[in-house]
């Protein structure tokens, strides 16, 4: 587990809301991934100065043809049989050219299970790395806590940006600790079919660790869950909320796809929620929303 810092977000008005996106599952060079999707969200988070992203790890399914789930009818037309000899390297390129027109609006990337997998089997441990370097993106590891910090420079009419430092001390500007949120990701884990089931892991994440945000993925499902917690104000004179969200962010894998037989469909899983879930959150009387 990664302790990975801070990130600031420099702004110029207490009224704006952000966005931040769990890119999570994608399973390029799959089939059924839903390339398009993917494309239009990029896109949306490239084009919005209030969107800033993590990855959540499955970014390439990364399914070589010594594994055993290897099924040639599941793969992507546009790999070829030359690409096989090579496929981790060919896929996370793949991934680094998807990723990198946001690459600036990126608060890190965790790995998972489908590319630890195959660096453990193909003694190829440096692909995560790899693609972090080339990115210039905070590694988080399979699970992680950072903290992001808003930080209101007043009058600045310039569009937000992502640092990894406070702003210069020069002109005003505003830092409140009540700007601080402190994430939990992870990319998820278990093998639930049920949404109660998985509702059950995120509400176990959000029970094990101290955060104000959680972001899971893995189940390829889309949920979201609010959890209350009671306490008092700093002189201990008022009882105060505080209020956690917790989101499992969807898969961009399609479980049925016209043409091929997943695994999915073998197994009869539900279909997939495509896309990615979105938390909203307004610094400014730390209000927080899902969407999913």
């Amino acid at each position: 587990m990664e302790a990975a810092g801070k990130r600031y977000i420099w702004h110029g008005s207490k009224s704006d809301e952000f966005k931040i996106w769990n890119l999570s599952d994608l399973h390029l060079g799959a089939k059924g991934c839903a390339e398009k999707q993917l494309a239009h969200d990029i896109k949306e988070i490239e084009n919005d100065p209030f969107s800033f992203w993590l990855g959540g790890g499955d970014y390439a399914d990364f399914i070589g043809y010594s594994d055993k789930r290897f099924d040639p009818d599941a793969v992507a037309d546009w790999i070829t049989v030359k690409d096989l000899g090579d496929l981790g390297n060919h896929l996370m390129k793949r991934v680094r050219d998807l990723f990198y027109p946001i690459r600036h609006k990126c608060l890190g990337l965790l790995i998972g299970n489908h590319e630890r997998k195959y660096e453990l089997h193909t003694e190829h441990e440096s692909l995560h790395h790899w693609l972090c370097q080339e990115l210039q993106v905070p590694y988080l590891g399979y699970s992680c806590l950072f903290d992001i910090h808003f930080c209101q420079i007043v009058r600045s009419k310039k569009p937000p940006e992502l640092h990894d430092s406070l702003p210069p001390r020069r002109g005003e500007n505003r830092h409140s600790d009540s700007n601080v949120f402190r994430v939990f990701a992870h990319h998820g884990a278990g093998y639930a079919v049920t949404p109660g089931g998985k509702l059950n892991k995120l509400i176990g994440a959000m029970n094990a660790f101290e955060a104000d945000l959680y972001f899971l993925g893995h189940v390829h499902d889309q949920m979201g869950r609010r959890e209350p917690v009671l306490a008092a104000n700093e002189d201990c004179t008022k009882l105060i909320q505080r209020v956690r969200l917790g989101v499992i962010s969807g898969s961009y894998l399609k479980t049925y796809n016209q043409g091929s037989i997943s695994y999915g469909e073998q197994k009869m899983y539900r279909p997939t929620s495509l896309g990615a879930a979105v938390v909203k959150i307004r610094p400014e009387g730390r209000h927080v929303e899902a969407s999913i």
